[in-house]
């Protein structure tokens, strides 16, 4: 039987500027931001357990809000660890919890729908049992914009099987959402995969 995380998974198929002195004759300078970099990790990152899984936590990046996980800075760093989290928490979030994370982390409309049927017909009560949980090993950019990004993200079971899940993230109302597809376009947003490609960002230094 295949792992019972991927059970919701198969019914739908992440100030300051410099200032002059008082008697400078030259203006300030005006203050630099640096241009995003989706080659760099998120920084100081610590792992959580999340219904028996670790998921990844920044104070820098966040998200801010643990407990919702929400609240994640518009940059790569940030929009890497909300596809994390909300990718893992559209497949474990509790009974009690998945309504609230729907409502704050999913961007609305068909594939959001889709979702909240699916789990409507389902119940998850306990923590995922540590011998099927999966461990976030890496991730990878399709494209990044302060507006959206696309990224695929690495998971390993307790069997050395590997598994790539592609998400999409939007910036929506101060924070990254969770686009899931629209169900009509039959999108395959997980399959497994026999090696980590050599261009992933890997998590392993940050455990």
């Amino acid at each position: 039987m295949r792992k019972p995380l991927l059970t919701l998974a198969a019914l739908l198929t992440l100030t300051g500027g410099l200032t002059g002195c008082a008697a400078s004759h030259h203006p300030a300078a005006a203050p630099t931001t640096a241009a995003p970099d989706p080659g760099r990790a998120p920084a100081q990152v610590r792992w959580e357990p999340f219904q028996g899984i670790a998921l990844p936590y920044s104070p820098v990046d966040g998200p801010t809000q643990t407990a919702a996980a929400t609240g994640y800075s518009r940059s790569p760093q940030g929009a890497v660890l909300a596809a994390i989290q909300d990718s893992i928490r559209t497949s474990a979030s509790p009974d009690s919890s998945w309504a609230s994370f729907a409502s704050t982390s999913l961007v609305a409309g068909p594939g959001k729908d889709n979702w909240i049927l699916a789990r409507t017909r389902i119940s998850i009560t306990a923590p995922t049992d540590p011998k099927l949980a999966p461990v976030v090993v890496g991730y990878r950019f399709g494209s990044y914009t302060p507006d959206k990004a696309d990224i695929t993200v690495y998971t390993r079971f307790s069997d050395a099987s590997l598994a790539a899940y592609r998400q999409v993230v939007e910036w929506q109302a101060g924070d990254w959402r969770l686009l899931l597809p629209d169900p009509a376009t039959k999108t395959v947003t997980m399959q497994s995969v026999s090696a980590l490609p050599a261009d992933v960002l890997r998590f392993e230094a940050t455990r």
